[in-house]
Order: C-alpha cells, then structure tokens, then sequence
C-alpha cells in the first residue's frame, strides 16, 4: 500500500506540473507579440516561423491546450480522491476537492501563468516547437471536439466561423490603434504616435476635406504672351500652375514653371504656352486620402484637380497635401502663404473666442482649436454653418451646435466671410 501510494502521489504532482505547464504555453502563446514574431518569422527565425503557423490555426491550438489540460487535470483530481476515500472514507470526497481545487489553482493555474507573463515572447519561442508535436499527436480527438461544438453552436443558430470581414477589419484597426496609443504614452514619442494615427486616418478621408479650394488658387490664362508669364511668376512660389481657357473655371492644363527655365525663343510671339503644358488629372472629390496618395504614387504625379459629381471644378490637391496630413505643415521659404505655423484665418480674441475665415478648412480648425467638428457634411466652416442652420444667415445671427456658438459678423451676398466662434463653458 505505501509503495503504491507513493506512486499514486508522484503522479498526481507530475500531472499538476503537466497542468502547469499547458495552462502557462496558453498564456505566453496568446500574449506574445504577434507583429515581432512576424519580423522575426521574416527574418528567419525557424521557431518563430512555428510559432506564426500554428497560431494561424489558434482553434486548434486553443483546443488542444484545454483538451490536455482538463485531461490532467481530471485525471489528478481522480486519483486523489481515490486516495483519500481509502484514508478518510466518505469524508475524502470533500477534502480532494478542498485540496486539488488549491493545488490546481495555486501550481496548476496562477505559478505557470504569472510566470509566461513576465516574459511571454521568450516562453512562447521555446515551448512552439512541444506545441507542434502536442497538436499532432492529439490532432484526431481536438478535432473532433471542434466538430461536436461546431454541431452544438448550430443547433443553437450560432456560426462562430462566419465573421464579417470589415467588422474584423475594423477590430484590427482598434487593436492597431491601442497599440499606438500604449506607444506614444512617452513624451518622446508623441509626435510619431500622431503621425501612426493620421496615416490610418487617411482611410476616412476624402480630398474635398483638405483640397486647396478655387478661390484661393493661383492660376494663369491661356491667352498670356511668353512676357506676360514670365513676369506673372517672377514672384510665384508655385511649381505648378493650373491653366484655364475662357473662364478660370475651365482648366484645360498644368504648366510645369521648370520647363520654362532657360527658355529662349528666337521668336516670342511663336510662343505655345500648350507646348509647356501637362494635360490635367481630374479627380472626383469624394476620393479617399489613402487611395490618392497611392495614385499619385503610382502614376508618379504630385499635382490633381478636384471635380464634383457634375465635373465642376472646385480646387486642386497636391502630394505635400496628402504628407501633411501625415507629419504635419511643411513650411519652406517660399511658403508665403503660411505666414506662422498657425493657420491662416484664425484669430484668437480670448480663451475660448476665436475670428476665423469662412474659407478656413474644418480639419485645419479642429486641430487649432482642439475641437471635433465633423468632416462628412462640408470642407469649410462656412459651408458646416450653412448647411447645420438650413438657411442663408444674415449678418448678426447667432446659432448654437457641437458645443459651440457661432456668430456671424460679416458676410457679403450669400457668402459667410468672417465668424465667431466661441466655446461654451
């Protein structure tokens, strides 16, 4: 009896480091780092290669590990109950599963755990290449019981394979952008924490949002000698300059300023401003930021004209446009039209009162003025203001939305020039 019982005891202490050490593979196999057992897999790393195929298929991982463990743990359980019917009759019942219960909890459960926590990635390396072997050997029996809890869940109405691909998209996205936010939780790495979250952004927005708009474009006649341009961008910063015929409405080419460096022409008046022209890329203004950016790249442009539904022409959208949106405003000097790195046509009157242009860009005014105007309904806060108040406002009027009040103060035919806006307290 006492040298069975010692067997007994070794195997219930064997089948509880057992225990341990599944309960501590599916901690560090789930809390590894998947994009640095990505690199690693890149790199060449055999283990990590093993660790990324088996965590593809994570059902049949997670349903081997509780598969084995709840064998174990079972098992364990059993013999000591055994063993303790035989020592404390009827009373064993109770004190194996005082004791297992502790023992499971405590060495089976918490140690291991704990442990794969503190340095997960290191754990899961190790014990991918026993897993494999492990998912092998048991492969017939977890995959059966995935099969009877497939059945189950369908009799039921729930198909757990079927998962909508932009849910899990946009859960990616969240994860992504957890994982950005415990990054830039440094002071250090605030300024890459913003770029990471404004190049998923791009996604969201369209080039109407942040286009240059007509009015604000320079552009030149078709109808102008070699002279007259010449002198129109002795003083232009622009490398690209939008040609129109009749009307500044109808672009009918970019001309490329560096072509006409060196130019000599024996005879001026033979002068085509065409000849120096690129024909011009429209683009629907509901175009996505990060759709664009690939264009450009693709078709190695940096220059596009924005068009609505109707082809109308309502403004231009740059490469340095789409990287701003990225890493923030690039000034240069010949930047003239970014006088300070505030944006132009806001005017701070108080803490929480503000001038601003009705052509100031709603994205441009939400990053000044720290606020969450939305982007869907206009591109300008003159253009949100008409369209949230259903009316042409007259002079004076007062409306009250998102939190804040608007005023306008001067406004000249249906056109909303200069607005107050306060923040209310």
């Amino acid at each position: 009896m006492e040298y069975s019982l010692s067997i007994l005891i070794g195997t219930i202490v064997g089948l509880i480091i057992i225990s341990g050490f599944f309960s501590g593979s599916e901690t560090s196999l789930t809390s590894a780092s998947k994009p640095r057992m990505h690199a690693l897999a890149k790199s060449g790393d055999k283990k990590a290669k093993l660790f990324t195929k088996i965590f593809n298929d994570k059902e049949m991982l997670i349903g081997t590990i509780l598969f084995a463990n709840n064998l174990v743990n079972v098992l364990a359980s059993a013999i000591a109950t055994k063993i303790l019917i035989e020592i404390t009759n009827d009373d064993g019942i109770v004190y194996a599963t005082i004791i297992m219960t502790l023992m499971i909890l405590i060495f089976g459960e918490l140690i291991p755990k704990t442990i794969a926590l503190s340095n997960s990635d290191k754990f899961a390396l190790k014990i991918a290449p026993f897993m494999r072997i492990i998912i092998i050997i048991l492969y017939p029996l977890t995959k059966f019981l995935n099969i009877v809890v497939a059945l189950i869940l369908k009799i039921f109405g729930i198909d757990y394979k079927t998962i909508n691909k932009e849910e899990l998209s946009e859960n990616r996205e969240e994860e992504l952008r957890g994982a950005i936010d415990l990054h830039g939780e440094h002071p250090s790495t605030g300024d890459e924490k913003e770029m990471l979250k404004s190049i998923l952004d791009l996604d969201d927005i369209t080039v109407g949002s942040i286009m240059i708009s007509r009015k604000d474009i320079f552009s030149l006649p078709s109808t102008y000698s070699l002279d007259e341009l010449l002198l129109r961008l002795k003083d232009s910063p622009h490398s690209r300059i939008p040609i129109w015929e009749k009307n500044p409405e109808n672009i009918i080419g970019i001309l490329h300023v560096r072509k006409l460096i060196g130019l000599k022409l024996t005879d001026p008046k033979s002068f085509n401003i065409f000849s120096y022209c690129q024909k011009p890329w429209f683009i629907p203004e509901s175009t996505k930021l990060d759709i664009q950016l690939m264009e450009f790249k693709k078709r190695k442009e940096h220059f596009s004209i924005v068009v609505d539904e109707y082809g109308e022409f309502l403004g231009i959208i740059t490469l340095e446009d789409i990287i701003e949106e990225i890493v923030g405003d690039i000034d240069d000097e010949l930047d003239v039209l970014k006088v300070s790195k505030e944006v132009k046509g806001i005017k701070k009157l108080s803490k929480s009162s503000y001038l601003v242009k009705g052509t100031v860009n709603i994205r441009d005014l939400n990053k000044e003025l720290n606020i969450n105007l939305p982007l869907n309904e206009a591109s300008t806060i003159a253009g949100l203001v008409l369209y949230e108040s259903r009316i042409i406002p007259k002079k004076g009027q007062v409306f009250s939305f998102f939190n804040l009040r608007f005023e306008i103060l001067s406004k000249k035919n249906n056109q909303l020039i200069v607005i107050k806006i306060t923040k209310k307290k």
